[in-house]
């Protein structure tokens, strides 16, 4: 008799009464790699997995090409364990969109942090939102640097007016979670809003974000009279967006590339 005959319908008759969080770890990764692993024992995958990777998170962090190395994981099946932990940010991402109140500064940088602030190259990502501060859509620019992002500026005032934004969140990450602002970034805040604000979209806040923590660029006093204005300002139908490509600057005028190594004194 096969001792691994019905093994597949327990478990999932186990997560069925019980949940996922009844599970081991390597109970885990068995379940998810049924679907993958079609006529092999995934058992002793999973066990081999925790052992090459040391956890179950170590798993989950572990990229495609590793995933494959490890004996009995077919294509599909690293493809899809490389990708859960994307699978996740997009969820939390999607449930805070209806949940958060992006004009409370504290809530605006936990969403960026949970975006952008793991990410280990700089990014730089723009919060879209309506006149009640409803995001509308965000607007990004990674880099393959840990210390620059470059921001195509013209692309940047396309996509927000596009999305006809009334105001803007900005923000980028500093992987190493340092959030010190740098001349650099100072620069950037003054330029984007010299930038953004003749044509309609106001900046409620400039943020850096790592590691959890987060700065503003935006004096304290100006950042919460910009929200508590937005926030008690224009009514629906009352601002119109500048036409699309209207006062937009060339494009080399404003494709920068920002860096960090002039961190301020």
């Amino acid at each position: 008799m096969n001792p691994h005959e019905g093994h597949r319908e327990r478990l999932r008759e186990k997560i069925r009464k019980e949940g996922l969080a009844a599970l081991a770890p390597h109970e885990v990764l068995e379940y998810f790699l049924f679907a993958f692993v079609p006529r092999r024992n995934t058992n002793e995958i999973a066990h081999e997995l925790l052992m090459r990777f040391h956890s179950l998170s170590g798993v989950l962090e572990a990229d495609y090409e590793a995933l494959k190395t490890v004996t009995g994981m077919t294509d599909n099946a690293a493809l899809f364990l490389s990708q859960l932990p994307a699978l996740l940010v997009q969820y939390k991402m999607d449930k805070a969109t209806h949940t958060l109140d992006f004009l409370r500064p504290d809530q605006a940088a936990y969403y960026l942090n949970e975006l952008i602030g793991h990410l280990p190259t700089e990014c730089f990502a723009a919060l879209a939102l309506d006149v009640k501060g409803n995001l509308l859509g965000t607007v990004r620019f990674e880099s393959t640097r840990a210390d620059a992002v470059s921001i195509d500026v013209r692309k940047l005032v396309k996509e927000l007016l596009l999305l006809r934004a009334a105001g803007v969140i900005l923000a980028h990450n500093h992987p190493s979670g340092d959030v010190s602002p740098s001349a650099d970034d100072d620069r950037m805040y003054a330029l984007l809003s010299s930038t953004l604000e003749p044509l309609g979209i106001r900046i409620i806040d400039c943020l850096i974000v790592g590691d959890g923590k987060a700065v503003s660029l935006v004096p304290p006093k100006a950042g919460l009279a910009r929200a508590g204005a937005f926030a008690e300002g224009t009514e629906e139908g009352d601002w119109t967006p500048s036409e699309i490509g209207a006062g937009i600057p060339e494009e080399d005028e404003y494709n920068l590339l920002f860096n960090r190594n002039d961190k301020k004194k």
